[in-house]
């Protein structure tokens, strides 16, 4: 067989194939049921996702105050702003460059541009419509943090303040959305049993979800009973006693010294501030169970 009939042949195999896969493939598209949502190389909710959801708490950062307050930098006690800051240490490094090295030259170059692309040169005000912009990409941004790490605290608190916030988010979603985030994020963060952080993310939307069912109870017919929040307390204690068990663990095991000190001193306080809110929910569940209790047959949030 001559060459060109060998490229002829492969040619047309290639093209049958192509031909039969599309039509072989359009069912598999059309079935709902074999529908996954995108995961390119594995990175969502893996480790390295969880690195690439950290690294995405700065720039999330900057577009949430320019959509708030048309900066791009959190405001000083006496008004000024991060782009202040960085004028401040460009002039510092301007004044004396005889005293720095080349590397620290090098470094303070570096700074200043990285400070000079997120500088805002327009004299005018942001108005709402840029405004609305830039906070729906920051929600954007947020969701796919979630989606990469849905056990980083940060992240998810931040989420559920977007769908929870209408002055703040972009999407009418509110309540049904925010309930669902959060049984999802308990869910995932309570299998997690190598690491005590998740239960402290998966007890604040045990808390979340508190929240959301007392802010129901001011409706005319509210939906949920002070049972269905005793069954949410129990959950968020449950999540409580899960950190203390893989606190201790990590204890044994000398794990805590690979965290840093403000790490270590994030999750104090944030146990502590957890520890605070399910103290406040029981006293308001107390309360409602000394009220008319609302009509059966009320929704399950939890299983």
């Amino acid at each position: 067989m001559s060459r060109i009939t060998s490229n002829a042949t492969t040619a047309a195999l290639i093209g049958a194939g192509t031909l039969a896969w599309a039509f072989a493939g359009r069912p598999l598209l059309e079935n709902q049921d074999l529908l996954s949502p995108p995961n390119p190389l594995g990175i969502k909710r893996s480790p390295y996702g969880e690195v690439f959801a950290m690294a995405m708490q700065g720039p999330i950062d900057q577009e949430f105050h320019a959509g708030m307050f048309g900066t791009t930098g959190h405001r000083h006690a006496d008004g000024s702003t991060c782009n202040d800051c960085a004028g401040d240490a460009e002039k510092t490094n301007a004044s004396s460059p005889s005293d720095r090295t080349l590397r620290q030259r090098w470094v303070g170059m570096l700074d200043s541009l990285a400070a000079s692309s997120q500088e805002r040169t327009n004299p005018k005000p942001a108005g709402e419509a840029l405004k609305r912009y830039l906070r729906r990409q920051a929600e954007d941004k947020l969701r796919f943090a979630y989606q990469l790490d849905p056990a980083h605290y940060a992240n998810y608190n931040s989420l559920h303040f977007f769908i929870t916030e209408p002055a703040v988010g972009t999407r009418p979603e509110l309540t049904p959305s925010a309930a669902k985030l959060a049984q999802e994020t308990i869910d995932y963060c309570l299998k997690q049993d190598n690491d005590p952080r998740p239960a402290l993310t998966a007890a604040s939307a045990a808390g979340n979800v508190l929240d959301l069912m007392f802010s129901d109870r001011s409706h005319p017919s509210p939906k949920y009973t002070t049972a269905q929040m005793r069954q949410c307390l129990e959950l968020l204690d449950h999540c409580l006693a899960r950190y203390d068990h893989l606190a201790r663990q990590w204890d044994e095991s000398k794990n805590w010294d690979l965290l840093s000190p403000m790490r270590i001193a994030e999750c104090r306080e944030r146990y502590d501030f957890i520890t605070k809110v399910r103290e406040a929910a029981e006293k308001t569940i107390r309360r409602f169970e000394g009220e008319t209790p609302p009509a059966p047959n009320s929704p399950q949030v939890f299983n």
